[in-house]
């Protein structure tokens, strides 16, 4: 926090069913550390219980130690956006052929994190190391189980964007608007496909290149895409619609309009303001009880290591649009169903 008062503010948000992000909780503390971001968690705990989450997040070490104490590192996804800037300036470092081999290896590294099988993962992986054995190096040495979505066996997501509770009366059916693009985008590409039953509730797709096995029981895909985000993916909206079925009926729960309903039924109280403390005209401060104070001392904090910074700086991978929008989130930690910020 800048300004006169110094400290950290942490939030947590969620994933609403149309993928936008639903604020729940807030708190200040005097830095961002170990001890605070562990009792922030702990009361989190109290309050989703039981439920399994995934918690994305940047590789802060206090973020990093109570995450694994609380919630265990398995359910710890790593930022990709933030591994990406860590990647790039050790491309800086190296100096790696200019500018064009700099762009190329980024996109080298988009492969490894966004390849969904772990034969997509060896050849991209090839390919870095081919192209520079220390870049490879790095990859493997910065926690490849945490962000790579073929590595990362559970679900995560990673969008970045507020909506509010209006956005229900845009909703023409069962699932919202960005879910509707979403299939409607799978449907397309997915429209010339050619689908063969295989064993029982199996089906074979082939989409001119290779054979994927589609199972609509268990809802899954040998791609995976459906499994890490609870939509069909272009195979199985092919299979589906062969099937003459209806495919938001194979959306998960999650995305539907009831349970979007129950997520904004409710609203984040503001402060209670009625026994705040006053301050009389000489200064002195006097509370809800008559207790008399000569002055109110603003809350102890802990200045950060380093030199302090005067302006945020922008990621280089953002525009201007999304850099405003993210201010507010970028050094926190996001899970699904809940979304912690600092």
């Amino acid at each position: 926090m800048s300004g006169p008062y110094k400290g950290a503010l942490f939030s947590v948000s969620s994933y609403d069913v149309d993928d936008d992000m639903f604020p729940l909780a807030y708190n200040l503390f005097s830095s961002e550390n170990y001890e605070d971001w562990l009792w922030f968690l702990e009361k989190l705990k109290m309050v989703i219980g039981d439920r399994e989450v995934i918690i994305i997040s940047n590789r802060h070490q206090g973020i990093i130690r109570s995450v694994s104490e609380i919630f265990g590192s398995e359910n710890h996804a790593h930022c990709y956006r933030h591994i990406k800037e860590n990647f790039s300036s050790f491309l800086t470092k190296l100096n790696t052929k200019e500018r064009k081999g700099k762009e190329n290896a980024l996109q080298m590294l988009d492969f490894i994190a966004y390849a969904r099988l772990d034969c997509d993962y060896e050849v991209a992986m090839d390919t870095l190391r081919t192209f520079n054995h220390d870049l490879a190096k790095w990859v493997e040495e910065n926690n490849s189980q945490h962000w790579p979505i073929s590595k990362f066996k559970k679900m995560h997501w990673d969008k970045m964007t507020i909506e509010h509770k209006n956005g229900l009366v845009k909703w023409n059916g069962c699932i919202g608007p960005k879910t509707e693009e979403k299939i409607a985008l799978n449907i397309g590409n997915g429209e010339n496909y050619i689908t063969y039953l295989h064993l029982g509730s199996s089906m074979k797709v082939s989409n001119g290149k290779t054979f994927l096995e589609e199972d609509l029981m268990e809802r899954t895909c040998t791609c995976k895409a459906w499994q890490m985000s609870g939509i069909p993916c272009d195979h199985t909206c092919a299979t589906i619609r062969q099937m003459g079925f209806d495919v938001s009926d194979y959306v998960d729960d999650w995305y539907k309009y009831n349970l979007q309903e129950k997520i904004y039924s409710g609203s984040m109280h503001t402060l209670v303001m009625h026994d705040m403390p006053m301050i009389d005209e000489d200064g002195t401060v006097c509370d809800a009880l008559g207790h008399t104070y000569p002055f109110l001392n603003p809350p102890t904090t802990k200045q950060p290591l380093g030199k302090p910074r005067k302006r945020r700086i922008k990621s280089q991978f953002m525009s201007k649009k999304w850099f405003i929008a993210l201010i507010v989130i970028s050094m926190g930690i996001i899970v699904r169903h809940v979304t912690i910020h600092c």
